[in-house]
């Protein structure tokens, strides 16, 4: 739905004279009352003018679109746009007319230009959503996509983005666009059945089937969905079958293992998913990630069970592991997320050691913590706490 602008007087036009004025006011007040056909009446000597005034057009053919006379909007809004070409509020208007004329291309030619010649911020995301609607309505995917995600993207633009990368099959940009949309409609079906898609894509069948359940569950619209409370349910559930399944087979700990600990543990079922790790062996074999991920939930699910001491020593085990060898680019990814993993742990420990009033531990922790890249804020915000206590 366009957005009827009334504002901004073309800088090549005349003034409204006090005639068209009052006359123009009139009409609005018809119109705002929805007596379409008196301010039909009243505003057409004004059409009839050689030149109307572009405010003139602005009110006259809103009319006939209100009252759904499309095909005489059109030739009202093409008639205004080629006296006053330059006007931007007409041109989107135009485009509006024409788009639900299906003249998608037409759109895109009046459009485009708007682009780089008009500085107006509302008037653009007007015209970047109208024309990115156009390009989809043609299949032109790739052009949405350039049209529409710019920063800052508007929240309405994630599903043309969303449906455009999903026709290009770009499965993790559109993961990625439907995690944005959910965002600010964590109730939409539409955008859980893409995250779905694009994680099949992405050869992610445990969080695809997540993600299916949970659109399945939405399209049920006999009962409100509390969305984040549905996601533990869906935890719980896929956690009990994932659980046996990989009990039944293997002794490896690997990345789908760590995913069956994890919906575990976000379902509440601390116990069974500490057991379920305690049932591996774990050695200098595992891949660095994987070892330090396994240690990193471990500690906290000993946490979680009050069995602190187990926590700290699990904890303490992240990082330890020597980085495996690969490419300069491999490398440099291993030991971003070694940081990343290793800070998480620090923060866990520095944490347990403050709730249990272990000051000393706690500042060391913090300290080597302030030594991680990425975390070197929030140790040192501890430190000056621990400082200004006097500790």
């Amino acid at each position: 739905m366009i957005i009827f602008l009334l504002v901004g007087v073309n800088a090549q036009s005349r003034e409204l004279s006090h005639f068209e004025s009052n006359q123009l006011y009139k009409v609005n007040q018809l119109h705002e009352k929805e007596n379409y056909a008196a301010a039909s009446r009243l505003i057409q000597p004004l059409l009839e003018q050689q030149k109307p005034h572009p405010t003139v057009f602005k009110y006259g053919c809103k009319i006939l679109s209100d009252t759904e006379a499309q095909a005489e909007a059109l030739s009202c809004w093409t008639r205004g746009y080629k006296l006053y070409p330059n006007d931007s509020n007409l041109a989107i208007n135009f485009a509006d007319s024409l788009l639900k004329s299906n003249q998608y291309q037409m759109v895109i030619d009046v459009l485009t230009p708007l682009l780089v010649s008009n500085s107006d911020q509302v008037l653009l995301v007007q015209a970047r959503y109208i024309i990115g609607y156009a390009h989809y309505q043609l299949a032109q995917y790739q052009a949405v996509i350039d049209v529409l995600l710019i920063s800052p993207v508007k929240q309405h633009w994630w599903p043309l983005i969303s449906y455009s990368q999903l026709a290009l099959e770009d499965w993790q940009g559109a993961k990625s666009s439907a995690q944005q949309w959910l965002k600010s409609a964590p109730d939409n079906l539409a955008a859980w059945q893409i995250l779905a898609q694009s994680e099949m894509g992405l050869d992610n069948p445990m969080a695809a089937a997540v993600a299916i359940d949970i659109a399945r569950l939405v399209n049920d619209d006999k009962t409100p969905v509390n969305v984040n409370l549905l996601g533990n349910l869906k935890a719980y559930n896929f956690a009990s079958e994932c659980l046996s399944q990989s009990q039944q087979s293997r002794q490896v700990f690997t990345t789908q293992d760590y995913t069956c600990a994890q919906y575990a543990w976000l379902s509440g079922q601390y116990q069974q998913a500490l057991d379920f790790m305690q049932s591996f062996v774990i050695d200098s074999n595992l891949s660095t990630v994987v070892y330090d991920d396994f240690y990193l939930l471990q500690g906290q699910l000993f946490a979680v069970l009050k069995q602190n001491d187990k926590a700290i020593s699990a904890w303490k085990k992240v990082g330890q592991q020597a980085l495996a060898m690969g490419t300069a680019t491999e490398i440099k990814y291993a030991r971003q997320k070694r940081n990343q993993q290793q800070g998480q742990a620090l923060l866990l420990m520095g944490q347990h050691y403050w709730l249990a009033q272990q000051w000393p531990e706690a500042k060391a922790c913090y300290r080597k913590l302030e030594q991680t890249p990425g975390f070197e804020p929030i140790a040192n915000a501890y430190i000056q706490n621990l400082i200004g206590f006097g500790l």
